[in-house]
């Protein structure tokens, strides 16, 4: 692995440098999306630099109350806070929250706003699982196939080659980036492209899952990702049900799922 990179006297880890790419990335995906849509600057500066700060925060809180008991955060509440590892859904799901009290404030129109982030949701994923790889975090399973990596360093997978799970993620995400690139323009109800997304990351997470060394799996042999994914899947194909419906019934393109 290559944990950090050294320029003079500054060390950056190219966890960090990957991490701040997919920021920058996904925002300027973000941005084309939203000037396209006519939103003013103003709003996708907002938004992103909020949904920066309450996805990072609310990945720490869902990894510190997965990894974490009450006591070991009463015992020492400093390591526990500072204690390397994030979980996405975690910082998904308050960053989805923060950016739907903003929209709500500034009057906007929130599927359109979600549509807009979908694909930079996606190409963000794909650059910070490289990232992943590169610092050795968020390891995959022992496994003798031609590709396996070793991840020297590392105690738990010295002298075995494990399956880049990181890059099975980072690629998969890609795929889904530019599908949904393709579909952008089409003229479909709002809330579509953001449901398609929804739904293809949560699949595809979930299928990555057995592909991880995860978190206990307590729920019928499945992490609390998986479990997660379930959720956002089964709310994607609702919200693609009820826009197929809306459609069949003769209702307008471009009209919302429902109102938020």
């Amino acid at each position: 692995m290559y944990p950090e990179i050294d320029i003079g006297n500054l060390s950056l880890s190219f966890y960090s440098i990957l991490y701040a790419l997919s920021y920058f990335v996904s925002s300027y995906v973000f941005w084309i999306e939203l000037k396209r849509r006519r939103e003013k600057f103003k709003i996708f500066m907002l938004i992103s630099l909020t949904m920066l700060l309450s996805g990072f925060g609310g990945a720490k809180v869902f990894y510190i109350l997965i990894n974490f008991s009450l006591r070991d955060f009463l015992v020492d509440p400093v390591h526990t806070m500072i204690s390397s590892g994030r979980i996405y859904h975690g910082g998904f799901i308050f960053s989805v929250l923060i950016a739907f009290l903003i929209v709500k404030l500034t009057k906007r129109n929130f599927w359109i706003v979600a549509d807009s982030a979908a694909p930079a949701l996606a190409i963000g994923i794909s650059v910070g699982r490289i990232g992943c790889f590169l610092n050795g975090c968020c390891l995959g399973k022992p496994t003798n196939l031609p590709w396996g990596v070793k991840f020297y360093g590392i105690d738990s997978s010295i002298n075995l080659s494990l399956h880049p799970a990181q890059l099975y993620e980072s690629i998969t995400m890609l795929f889904i980036f530019l599908f949904l690139w393709r579909i952008r323009k089409k003229n479909y109800p709002q809330g579509y492209i953001f449901s398609i997304y929804l739904f293809a990351w949560g699949v595809e997470r979930f299928i990555i899952e057995f592909f991880r060394i995860t978190t206990p799996r307590p729920f019928f042999s499945l992490s609390v990702a998986q479990v997660m994914s379930l959720a956002i899947v089964l709310f994607a194909v609702y919200n693609l049900v009820r826009l197929t419906k809306i459609e069949k019934k003769g209702g307008k393109r471009g009209q919302a799922a429902f109102s938020l």
